[in-house]
């Protein structure tokens, strides 16, 4: 089974966007699946320069280990001197980052 097979049956997807440095989410991140989720986040950005944007729009649901794997991305992207932010995001997932107040930290704004 190749890993976009592998993805969708786990229940959520990662890949790149129609730009360098996009990142398309999709389905639901949980503890059981974030190491892998982490895995293929590092290996799409491996070859990218710049800022970092992260389309959410089809991500419907995510756990606090999706959140942690969100602030270990941006950790390291600032130590690269490189930014992160949030373009597109599901109602569902922008509420408990709003919740959290993590929403800033990726480019959202009380009003989005």
């Amino acid at each position: 089974m190749n890993e976009s097979h592998e993805q969708q049956a786990a229940g959520w997807r990662l890949s790149t966007g129609e730009a360098p440095g996009v990142v398309v989410f999709g389905g639901e991140i949980d503890f059981s699946v974030t190491p892998q989720v982490r895995d293929r986040l590092l290996e799409l950005l491996r070859d990218t320069s710049g800022e970092v944007v992260l389309d959410m729009a089809e991500l419907r649901y995510i756990d606090s280990s999706g959140l942690a794997l969100l602030l270990e991305l941006r950790k390291l992207l600032l130590e690269k001197k490189r930014t992160v932010r949030i373009r597109s995001i599901a109602p569902q997932v922008r509420k408990l980052l709003h919740l959290t107040q993590l929403g800033e930290m990726f480019g959202l704004s009380d009003r989005d």
